[in-house]
């Protein structure tokens, strides 16, 4: 992928300075006082490109940003897309004893920063992404730790990496890492698309590439690099089913016809647009020999008759086979941009849109009339086949770490929980001069069809039966979670609604219950089939976050929600991993007790006294009690660097500590 992106300075150490980058980033979607872009209509299905449909496709496309340009406006033809932070997220193991990466669905497993297999630990040192590195570690039987290697990551062609994360594969004999990299500077500047700022130096074109590199690790002190692949486009997300390791990313071409000068003749601009053909849009994958290859053809891919967006996004999964000599990757494609992957063992979905995003005054905006397009393909021993496509109405709000989690499927039906308020905000300012954004929740199923099927709405809530909304007005929704046949949501302005949903009856889904409470739960994390745990912020009477809440409930009466118990820690200001990342918490049950460990950024009253600390927490799972032991500090006082950074895992009766790329452990 080629995107509009700005030279890369210090990495911001905390996550304020990280929404400020949003923030700006986002304003090349388009500028203050933009007519909303425009969006598609009719059928959000797919349709098998044939030959020449992607020629044809592209070239409708160029003439319409032409027309644009001709007409003086400024053309919709890009999409800024803020690279998500690691990416990850729930489910805690017994045995053995040892915590694993959060995950959305048991039998799906995310790329995170650190992994273990009881006896070794493997972790990402990414303080330098020119120089990323892969550390093996050995748990000694006292629980101490000794380093046994240091491998660093193959950059191949980028100038740097950002690695998603570590997967194992399912015989513990090999690593698997899934990176984004940067490689230079292509083309000119965002000419007649990205507005200037003040703040930052012009954004510029930059080579986006996705990275997968094996290591085998069957002499742990030893790892050995296997394989390594290397194709254009901008890493999504990324999920391992068994021996597979699914790859989302997004391309975004550079096209001669969008560098044409823009005093460039008619004549000169059709001759480019017809010069362009539908490979031109295609990733290409890059050789060890410095050669490229297309990843993949014409046919592979899928068009969107509907589509009217001017965006030449093309999102591509690459299924990588974990077990082959050089990890066969296999891809398929549709014309289209996309904000979140779903996955189950045997389905994966993904969010896309029609639809551009812009900004006013700062504050993201999207169309009023936006609809989210749902498309499911079949996921078979690494097979992958389109089924359906569907749409819901607005999208799935402003955080892309938990987009995701506005997803869920049981028993064959898929459970979308969507906004359909056009403006987000960023703080308790925006709450209170910007509209309500209502939730809607769209139950979906599959119908047949002959080329792919529909997803067809079974239900929706609010509805005409059941019209309470979910949330007040002013409210906007944090945190989603869908486990099994419930669904809990928490929306926030002053206080903390949250809705236990009863989704048995597909045809009727209800709000079952509500609890108020003090602040919000951006995570939602099932403990068992009656606690809840959700991770959030505490906040004043005036809707003002405060210090970090972990919050315990109650749910074994759906109809009557209890907040059982709860800690704050810090004041206003203050992070917990799991704002950086999804994988920023682990759980391990050790007989009737759930222990929980958790990276924190702590501030004081007026943002004073920052300090870093790995809170460990302990629920008694019958009790139904949550209580907080004494913190971990970092090694030597010193700090712990960025939250999105830091991991840490249970390993037995020890915490270990993933901390400025080393490791760090004591005693529970």
């Amino acid at each position: 992928m080629r995107s509009c992106h700005r030279p890369k300075t210090a990495a911001p150490r905390r996550l304020a300075a990280t929404a400020l980058l949003i923030g700006l980033l986002s304003a090349c979607g388009g500028g203050d006082g933009e007519a909303p872009p425009k969006g598609g209509e009719g059928s959000p299905a797919l349709k098998v490109s044939a030959p020449g449909d992607l020629t044809t496709y592209v070239q409708r496309v160029l003439r319409e940003r032409a027309a644009q340009r001709q007409a003086g406006q400024v053309p919709s033809d890009t999409t800024a897309t803020v690279a998500p932070l690691p990416a990850g997220a729930a489910a805690p193991s017994t045995s053995p004893v040892f915590s694993r990466s959060l995950t959305q669905e048991r039998e799906v497993d995310e790329p995170d920063l650190l992994k273990t297999d009881g006896t070794h630990l493997y972790s990402l040192d990414l303080q330098d992404s020119a120089k990323p590195l892969l550390r093996s570690t050995r748990r000694l039987a006292s629980g101490a730790l000794e380093e046994r290697a240091v491998v660093p990551l193959t950059l191949g062609s980028a100038t740097a990496l950002s690695p998603r994360g570590l997967v194992m594969g399912t015989d513990g004999q090999s690593l698997t890492v899934a990176s984004e990299g940067w490689a230079g500077i292509v083309g000119d500047p965002c000419v007649d698309v990205c507005p200037p700022t003040l703040l930052l130096p012009g954004p510029v074109w930059v080579r986006n590439l996705v990275t997968v590199e094996r290591f085998n690790v069957a002499e742990p002190a030893q790892p050995a690099a296997t394989a390594h692949i290397e194709f254009d486009g901008r890493l999504v997300d990324a999920r391992r089913v068994g021996d597979h390791l699914v790859l989302v990313s997004e391309y975004q071409p550079l096209l001669a016809a969008d560098q044409l000068p823009s005093n460039a003749s008619p004549t000169d601009r059709e001759a480019a647009i017809v010069a362009t053909r539908g490979a031109d849009v295609l990733p290409r994958q890059r050789l060890a020999s410095g050669d490229t290859r297309p990843l993949l053809g014409e046919t592979d891919c899928w068009v969107q008759p509907a589509n009217a967006s001017l965006a030449l996004s093309v999102t591509t999964i690459t299924v990588v086979d974990l077990r082959a000599p050089g990890l066969a990757p296999a891809s398929r494609c549709f014309i289209g941009g996309t904000e979140a992957l779903y996955m189950t063992p045997q389905s994966l979905y993904l969010a896309s849109t029609r639809w551009l995003y812009t900004t006013t005054g700062g504050v993201w905006r999207y169309p009023s009339t936006m609809r989210t397009d749902i498309h499911k393909f079949g996921f078979d021993t690494g097979r992958l086949s389109y089924r359906a496509s569907g749409e819901v109405e607005g999208h799935l709000g402003w955080d892309a770490q938990r987009k995701s989690y506005r997803l869920g499927e049981h028993e064959g039906l898929l459970r979308v929980l969507s906004f359909t308020g056009n403006v987000g905000w960023l703080n308790a300012t925006d709450a209170t001069t910007t509209a309500p954004s209502p939730a809607t929740l769209t139950v979906l199923r599959e119908g047949l069809g002959t080329q792919g099927g529909t997803l067809e709405a079974v239900a929706t809530l609010p509805n005409a039966r059941r019209p309470q909304p979910l949330g007040k007005p002013g409210e906007q929704v944090h945190g989603v979670r869908f486990a099994g046949a419930r669904g809990y949501v928490v929306t926030f302005r002053q206080v903390d609604p949250l809705y236990v949903l009863d989704l048995a009856d597909a045809s009727d889904p209800r709000i079952a219950g509500a609890l108020e409470a003090p602040g919000f739960s951006d995570h939602l994390v099932p403990l068992s089939e009656t606690l809840l745990l959700g991770v959030g912020k505490e906040a004043d009477t005036t809707g003002r976050a405060a210090g970090v809440k972990v919050s315990l409930f109650d749910v074994a009466d759906a109809a009557r929600p209890r907040e059982l118990a709860s800690q704050v820690f810090g004041n206003a200001g203050s992070q917990s991993g799991l704002d950086a990342s999804r994988q920023g918490l682990a759980m391990l049950p050790v007989g009737n007790t759930m222990r929980l460990s958790m990276p924190l950024y702590l501030l004081d009253a007026g943002f004073t006294n920052p300090r870093d600390r790995l809170q460990r927490l302990e629920v008694d799972l019958a009790a139904g009690t949550l209580s907080a032991k004494a913190p971990i500090v970092p090694p030597a006082g010193g700090t712990a660097g960025s939250l999105a950074l830091q991991r840490s895992v249970l390993l037995g009766d020890n915490v270990y500590w993933l901390t400025g790329g080393h490791l760090t452990g004591q005693a529970w």
